[in-house]
């Protein structure tokens, strides 16, 4: 577990941090949004040292939105980073470093240049302090697809800006999710999974048109009521009447109906071939469940934030995760293990097919005759 005193780079930060919001605001604003903002701002700063990261995250984004400086921002990327969203954390701090050169470069203040100049650096060094524990994804969109129009590009449902497209994004390790879409198109989707200091390209492909609705057939008024053509027989067959009286001779043999074939796939042959699949489908599940779980395992352990058993709050979710996907795996192959034997027996226990049963009367003025095949 982390200990309850900060580090000494997060007291320098906040130390300055009340001077920095200052100095790098533009203008003032309403003064019911600075007071809002310094009420908002004391409130995250005492959960962050509180390593209450969930609840002084969201708050140091309304300070931004509220009053956008340099150390507000500082604030926030170093709360993200704690959570564990180190690439949410390197975009903050890369456009901290960015603004901060622009700031420097036109700046009139001696004192302003040098506390922004300052906040850049931090910023900077932060940047390459959490570089060695990203993956990077370019996603690479043909123009014939960004020519479409409302064409949508996301990276883990968050949509990406057209500058965006063709560079390198930061990105944690794990899977990620690229998608495509717009108008009249089939979505494209690409699933991937990425490590520490692996850079991935996805390259994406021409959307597909969606398939036009088939017309429903029309039906006019001339095909209702129609009179069969002429010379079509409509009489009413016959009705069979009984013989004649006379001498009666020997009549052609009575069949009884056969009795139907039985298939070679009965109820319980089908049953047995549908538990069998289930089975196999939740072993497939338990085999995905159980990879998840050594993958959160080791999650847990990068950079010491899992020692065996004790994590801190950076290692605890992943832990538990794992320890989650692990139970859920074993559970799976138990219950496809049952599934896939008892679909087995009932599918080799199954009745085989029998020879169907035919038999034959033939009667006579003074014979009788019963023949059969069994």
């Amino acid at each position: 577990m982390t200990s309850g005193k900060p580090s000494a780079w997060i007291v320098r930060s906040f130390v300055a941090l009340g001077v920095v919001l200052v100095a790098s605001g533009a203008r003032a604003g309403d003064p019911a949004d600075e007071a809002r903002a310094n009420a908002l701002f004391q409130e995250a700063r005492a959960a962050f040292i509180a390593g209450e990261y969930a609840t002084a995250c969201p708050k140091y984004e309304e300070v931004v939105k509220l009053r956008p400086g340099l150390g507000a921002r500082i604030g926030l990327g170093d709360c993200y980073r704690k959570m564990g969203r180190l690439a949410r954390a390197w975009e903050t701090y890369r456009a901290i470093v960015e603004d901060a050169a622009r700031i420097t470069s036109t700046s009139k203040s001696f004192a302003e240049k040098s506390t922004v100049q300052k906040r850049g650096d931090e910023a900077k060094t932060r940047m390459g302090e959490i570089e060695p524990h990203l993956g990077w994804i370019t996603v690479a969109v043909p123009e014939a697809v960004l020519a479409l129009p409302n064409v949508v590009v996301t990276l883990d449902g968050v949509a990406l800006a057209r500058e965006a497209l063709g560079t390198r994004l930061p990105a944690e390790r794990g899977e990620h999710v690229v998608d495509v879409s717009a108008p009249g198109k089939k979505s494209w989707e690409k699933s991937l999974a990425i490590a520490e200091g692996a850079e991935l390209t996805v390259a994406v492909q021409a959307l597909e048109d969606e398939a036009a609705p088939k017309p429903e057939p029309k039906t006019t008024p001339e095909t209702k009521g129609q009179e069969p053509p002429k010379g079509t027989n409509t009489a009413t067959p016959p009705t069979p009447t009984q013989d004649a009286p006379g001498p009666r001779g020997p009549r052609g043999p009575d069949r009884i109906p056969e009795t139907p074939k039985e298939s070679f796939f009965g109820p319980q042959r089908i049953l047995g071939l549908g538990l069998g699949i289930a089975g196999i489908g939740a072993g497939a599940a338990g085999a995905y469940f159980g990879i998840r779980a050594m993958q959160k395992r080791d999650e847990s352990e990068v950079d010491g934030h899992c020692s065996g058993n004790t994590c801190n709050e950076l290692g605890y979710p992943a832990r538990k995760d794992a320890y989650q996907s692990g139970n859920l795996s074993t559970g799976l192959f138990v219950a496809g293990g049952v599934a896939f034997a008892g679909g087995l027996a009932l599918f080799l226990t199954a009745p085989k097919r029998t020879k169907p049963q035919t038999t034959a009367i033939l009667l006579g003025p003074s014979s009788f005759l019963w023949t059969g095949q069994f």
